[in-house]
């Protein structure tokens, strides 16, 4: 019986490991924001009681007066949103982390650093029970994309955010989608 359930438990690890649809790679991506051994990387695959949402919006603009900082434009925005309703029996701990940045959209590949952020109006704002909850301007790091055949995109970030409490650090990889 203890053998059956080990083999159980290999067999159930090497599917979940292989399941390509929850955590999707660019495998002809040569980024370089990241190395593998980064850690609290977002993906795809977000992590237990937290949700995220990496989108693609097109014929959009950054606009940081937006509560989810797009409204119309001619360009396409990103915005990668992870949020987390917390534990239950905490009061205020919710969280809702928002990135946003915008691409001509005649653009199909990108990379940028540090002050080349500026020209993608690459803003990120923290919805909390804390002060402070506007979009911020990040002007630290660096961030490159490479659109896909299938409209997709898949885009890596590792970026820089001072804040009053502190370096907030943005480690992203992952697919975006429209």
């Amino acid at each position: 019986m203890k053998n059956l359930f080990l083999k159980f438990f290999v067999v159930l690890v090497l599917v979940q490991s292989c399941n390509k649809d929850e955590n999707p790679s660019c495998e002809n991506c040569n980024f370089t924001c990241l190395d593998m051994n980064e850690t609290d990387v977002i993906s795809n695959a977000c992590i237990d009681n937290w949700d995220c949402t990496f989108k693609v919006t097109p014929q959009s603009k950054v606009d940081v007066n937006n509560l989810l900082g797009v409204s119309s434009g001619g360009k396409n925005v990103f915005q990668m949103i992870n949020e987390t309703d917390g534990v239950l029996e905490i009061a205020d701990d919710e969280f809702t982390n928002i990135l946003v940045f915008e691409l001509d959209e005649s653009q199909d590949s990108f990379s940028v650093e540090d002050g080349e952020l500026e020209d993608m109006q690459v803003h990120y704002k923290s919805i909390c029970f804390c002060p402070d909850v506007v979009f911020k301007e990040v002007t630290s790091g660096c961030l490159q994309g490479e659109k896909q055949s299938d409209g997709t995109w898949f885009i890596q970030g590792n970026l820089n955010l001072p804040s009053s409490f502190g370096n907030v650090e943005i480690k992203f990889d992952a697919q975006f989608m429209n």
